[in-house]
């Protein structure tokens, strides 16, 4: 068909598609390392996934191999982590002894494997065997610890033996029987196992570092209370104790960008890993730990450890906002305070200066009275030496209502002229 297709439509069906391990049948091998990549590392790594023999449908997040019709290859690439698998079919003359690898082509695969960059968070080597009988072997050469041992049955048949800790040879190990599961079940299950150990690992990253910084959640939570008890007591100056909270902020503000995406991480890890120990279905095995108990005694804890971390940061981070809105409100009720006692000033200082201007104006209504009945009576003098009958004294008196009269006018009309002019 003619149309035009949105740049990210196969990468976002491609995302649907699961990729699971290819099905095999016991015996086999699998053995699955996880790194974390640094950025820099990427092309390295890509070079030496499309370096795989024999590559099918290479992806950009996904790819296989195959060396020999016995040995495959599965690279992963996830967020923040890439998987890569090898799977050894055929019986194993010692079950987990590297020595015996003789074949051209496990050697090379091992090389491979061993030669992708990145640090390891997990590896893991899986005994395949047909069923419990001859599991037996396997478990008694896997050198497990009997108190840490767990054992259960999954998926509907397939029962596990581990003990989750790392080896001499820097491997976990895991005997599963398949006990007459299909090959595509074996592969899921195993799988699901897989995904299950590889997000535990991922998710329990952050609890290091929420142990790390809980020490620094405790300073900042004594801080905090001595800003509290300052502010409630009024015993600091406001600018002082802003700068308290100011510093305060940022440091938990540098704690989150230490910590939030890691403890993220943790809490979606956590969900996943939910979700294949519902999707495992584990059957517990009287005498043994089961591997639903094994998660719950020792990851879930640590998942809740994380998330009080998480909740403690986020109830600092609330009480310094409110403690820094209430501080703002008090400077800002204060700075209104001062400003009406300023405007009261103002008002006052006003009034006063209005009186002052009456008074002036009054004072000048006499002056400029006094000084005109001054001019006028020169003449009013000299009009008394031409008209005996004329007398200035008399002339002065009556003109004394008008000439203040017509100084207050005159000096209100140029006033209300200023008061225009503004």
């Amino acid at each position: 068909m003619a149309f035009i297709e949105h740049p990210l439509r196969r990468q976002v069906v491609g995302e649907m598609h699961l990729r699971r391990l290819p099905g095999f049948e016991p015996p086999a091998r699998l053995i699955q390392v996880v790194r974390m990549v640094a950025p820099e590392d990427r092309e390295d790594e890509r070079a030496a996934v499309d370096s795989m023999p024999r590559l099918d449908r290479p992806e950009h997040r996904h790819a296989t191999g195959r060396w020999s019709p016995d040995v495959a290859a599965m690279w992963e690439l996830h967020s923040e982590a890439s998987t890569a698998s090898l799977i050894f079919c055929g019986a194993a003359a010692a079950p987990f002894d590297w020595q015996p690898f003789t074949d051209p082509a496990r050697l090379q695969a091992m090389a491979w494997l061993d030669a992708l960059p990145g640090e390891v968070v997990r590896a893991n080597h899986v005994l395949l065997v047909e069923d419990d009988r001859q599991a037996q072997d396997a478990v008694a050469a896997a050198d497990f610890d009997g108190d840490h041992l767990v054992s259960c049955h999954i998926a509907g048949g397939g029962r596990i033996w581990a003990d989750f800790r790392i080896h001499e040879d820097g491997m976990g190990r895991m005997v599963f029987a398949a006990n007459g599961m299909a090959s595509g079940d074996i592969a899921r299950a195993l799988q699901r196992l897989q995904e299950l150990g590889n997000y535990r690992n991922l998710a329990l990253l952050g609890l290091a570092i929420a142990r790390d910084n809980w020490t620094k959640l405790d300073t900042l939570d004594q801080r905090l209370a001595q800003i509290g008890l300052a502010l409630t007591t009024d015993q600091s100056r406001d600018d002082d104790l802003l700068a308290d909270l100011t510093g305060l902020s940022a440091e938990l503000l540098s704690v989150a960008g230490h910590c939030d995406y890691r403890l993220s991480a943790t809490a979606a890890y956590a969900q996943i890993v939910g979700e294949r120990l519902r999707e495992l279905d584990a059957r517990p095995i009287p005498g043994f730990q089961s591997l639903a108990d094994f998660t719950a005694r020792r990851f879930n804890p640590a998942v809740r450890t994380c998330a009080a971390f998480t909740a403690r940061h986020a109830q600092l981070n609330d009480r310094t906002a409110q403690f820094t809105a209430l501080l703002r409100t008090r400077i800002e009720t204060r700075i209104e305070n001062q400003n009406g006692r300023l405007l009261a000033s103002m008002d006052r200082s006003a009034r006063m200066q209005l009186r002052l201007q009456h008074l002036v104006e009054g004072l000048s209504v006499v002056a400029i009275s006094y000084y005109a009945l001054g001019l006028l009576s020169y003449p009013a003098k000299a009009a008394e030496k031409l008209w005996h009958g004329f007398s200035s004294t008399l002339a002065l008196g009556l003109a004394v209502p008008l000439v203040v009269l017509a100084a207050f006018l005159l000096l209100g009309r140029l006033r209300r002229r200023l008061i225009s002019l503004h």
